[in-house]
């Protein structure tokens, strides 16, 4: 019986996951253009494409704010629904199949032809309601290492997520540990063709290695605040 209300659980919050706010915002800003193909800037001037839709896609071909608004939104689209769960049944693991519902919805959006994000954002949303501290703690571990220890643009932007693994394995919390080895292993399915673009960039000695957090920061889209803003339409009159 609880497997079946886990699995219920799970559907409310894929459909939760599903709404495409990468999609939503794009159309409002900037309905001329495909927020489903997207070119990021990665240290030392190399091209790396991003094939889902995203925070990061609304970032890049609009402008930073706009991008943080789709990522505060893909957050809350996770965060709302666990938060609720957890609040309504605080001794049963519910929360944990809602938040994973949710990355697979982003992921895989229903309304959306099954192409989404990459789920780092509901990710975060989930981990959110589950450890408010947890969520700080690692992403700035996660970036000191990886720019520190590996100097790596993608150590720094992934390890965050990894080290809430034994963040909830140290504070006993077996949910959310399951959550977060899922949560993991969701988006490490969905960026594999990036990894193997970025590999091949770091291996060509296209792409620098990420020295200082400054050149961490400079990378990421939605901080970057000399990111072009929206362009105007093309002059389709004459």
């Amino acid at each position: 019986m609880k497997a079946l209300k886990l699995l219920g659980f799970g559907v409310i919050g894929y459909l939760c996951g599903s709404v495409s706010f990468g999609r939503v915002v794009g159309r409002i800003v900037a309905p001329e253009l495909d927020m489903a193909d997207t070119t990021l800037a990665m240290p030392g001037g190399a091209e790396l494409d991003y094939r889902g839709v995203s925070a990061t896609s609304v970032a890049v071909k609009t402008s930073p704010a706009w991008g943080i608004v789709t990522g505060v939104l893909d957050t809350g689209k996770a965060y709302v629904p666990t938060l609720l769960t957890m609040r309504r049944w605080p001794d049963e693991p519910f929360h944990a199949a809602v938040a994973v519902g949710a990355i697979v919805g982003h992921n895989y959006p229903l309304y959306h032809g099954f192409n989404g994000g990459r789920g780092q954002t509901p990710f975060y949303g989930g981990m959110l309601a589950m450890d408010p501290i947890g969520v700080p703690v690692t992403n700035l571990a996660g970036v000191a290492i990886g720019v520190g220890v590996f100097r790596e643009m993608l150590a720094s932007y992934t390890l965050g997520m990894w080290l809430a693994i034994p963040w909830f394995m140290w504070r006993r919390r077996t949910p959310e540990a399951i959550f977060a080895v899922a949560g993991n292993l969701l988006f490490s399915i969905r960026v594999i063709p990036e990894i193997k673009d970025y590999l091949e960039l770091r291996r060509s000695g296209e792409m620098d290695a990420v020295g200082t957090w400054r050149d961490f920061f400079s990378s990421y889209p939605a901080l970057d605040p000399h990111r072009d803003q929206v362009p105007e339409a093309p002059d389709t009159t004459g």
